[in-house]
């Protein structure tokens, strides 16, 4: 390091020292040689540029717009839904699995077939689950139903309905070439069992990423006595589309006839296996 030092202020030093004479007049040759051989650039004065930060009002126009993109203009959509229940009582445990077909399309249309569901039971043996023998699996095979689940042409809730909800922008968060905002929302009545939350959009095309929701007003009384947690998480397929795979639903139950009610459950459901625009498939669902 001494070394590199030294050295670097030897030329510095040499650098500054006065030319002789005929060191002045090589230079002046080789200048002159320089100017003539270089083109003339100009300049001009630097021009500062200032973004305007969005408006909360924007930034909801915008996700609105990027919802409506989120399929690229296909016209159906099939693909593959898991759903997985674990029911708590006091002393037993059940785990209810269910694998189904789902079709939708930009009519509103929807149809499901159940491929297969499984039902697990468990009881507590000292402070441990087991399985519990008596009861054994459940299984049952395909059954085609009335109604899917569509979202294909539907915009989430709170876009849907704005002028039900107050919205609040609580953080922005710089990535590497856009920006996530962070968007708090909650129902502007205080008597209308509508839910409160908290949604992520990424400048990325406006596209929602996640989602968290809550309830301050229990919409099923007497059903549930709290909705711990609801959360659904959106992903980009290989084709561009933008589709949530992940729901997660927590909740607290008021138990009861005849211990046929748990009392807490939870909901984790998966969508894969997407196919667009292959048309109604009446061999798998049925006739339409």
């Amino acid at each position: 390091m001494v070394g590199r030092a030294l050295v670097l202020a030897g030329l510095i030093a040499v650098a500054l020292a006065s030319p002789s004479a005929s060191q002045e007049r090589d230079r002046t040759v080789t200048s002159d040689s320089l100017r003539r051989a270089q083109p003339i650039y100009g300049y001009t004065d630097t021009t500062e540029v200032i973004t305007k930060p969005l408006t909360l009002r924007e930034i909801i126009a915008r996700s609105v717009e990027g919802e409506k993109r989120k399929l690229g203009g296909h016209n159906d959509m099939t693909y593959t839904m898991t759903v997985r229940l674990v029911a708590n009582w006091e002393e037993r445990k059940e785990i209810r699995d269910v694998v189904s077909r789902m079709y939708a399309d930009v009519t509103g249309f929807s149809r499901a077939v159940m491929l297969g569901e499984t039902v697990r039971n468990y009881k507590l043996e000292e402070g441990e689950w087991v399985v519990d023998e008596k009861k054994g699996d459940e299984k049952s095979g395909v059954r085609v139903e009335s109604d899917g689940y569509s979202d294909f042409a539907e915009l989430p809730f709170f876009l849907e309905e704005q002028k039900e909800f107050d919205f609040e922008l609580l953080e922005r968060t710089i990535e590497v070439d856009h920006v996530i905002f962070k968007i708090g929302f909650k129902p502007k009545s205080d008597f209308k069992a509508l839910p409160s939350g908290i949604v992520y959009v990424d400048t990325d095309d406006y596209r929602i990423i996640h989602e968290e929701f809550t309830f301050e007003q229990n919409p099923f009384p007497l059903f549930l006595k709290d909705i711990r947690r609801i959360s659904r998480h959106w992903e980009e397929l290989p084709g561009g589309e933008w589709v949530f795979t992940r729901l997660i639903m927590e909740v607290e139950l008021r138990g009861g006839f005849f211990g046929k009610i748990p009392d807490r459950a939870a909901v984790s459901l998966f969508r894969d296996d997407f196919r667009f625009d292959e048309g109604y498939d009446a061999r798998t669902f049925g006739e339409r």
